[in-house]
């Protein structure tokens, strides 16, 4: 296969892995968003010259622990002296929309809750700019106690705060 066919394959898989889905995951204009923003570092970028799949899973780390910080601030330490956050994610899924490459200036990280239930949540986000949206994602996320690592369910104040970020 000569160099031109191995482009043009290459050119048509990423025009289809990053057309849109057939459903949004959720929708953009909602004034109850937790907004982060994060700058691109040299070291996310993959040989490709752009975002490594594996950076955007932490930038939606970054964004997440900023929104449980805000609820929790500094979180107390277990036994071993390692915070004891008390959520933990059971389930990522995220479509990459277009390629996020190097820039000056930051990319927003744009979270807000979908769902509530009673040991769970769901927490989707976007990683924007003025550009446009360069992935979508939803996260389970699933209360525990920290000294069990057993599930439990979320207190009240865990509940009314998820809750204001519900559209």
């Amino acid at each position: 296969m000569d160099t031109h066919a191995i482009k043009s394959l290459m050119t048509e898989a990423v025009t289809q892995l990053t057309a849109p889905a057939a459903r949004p995951i959720e929708v953009r204009h909602t004034p109850r968003r937790h907004v982060y923003h994060r700058q691109v570092r040299f070291s996310d970028i993959d040989a490709h010259g752009h975002v490594n799949n594996v950076r955007f899973l932490e930038y939606l780390e970054d964004a997440r622990i900023a929104l449980f910080l805000d609820y929790a601030g500094t979180p107390p330490e277990d036994r071993s002296g390692l915070p004891a956050v008390g959520v933990a994610i059971v389930r990522h899924e995220v479509d990459y929309r277009k390629p996020l490459r190097f820039r000056h200036g930051s990319v927003r990280i744009e979270s807000w809750v979908t769902k509530v239930g009673r040991v769970s949540c769901e927490l989707a986000a976007e990683i924007c700019s003025d550009e446009g949206v360069f992935a979508e994602a939803r996260s389970t996320i699933m209360a525990f106690d920290p000294h069990t690592a057993k599930p439990r369910r979320f207190t009240m104040p865990e509940r009314a705060f998820l809750k204001r970020y519900l559209p």
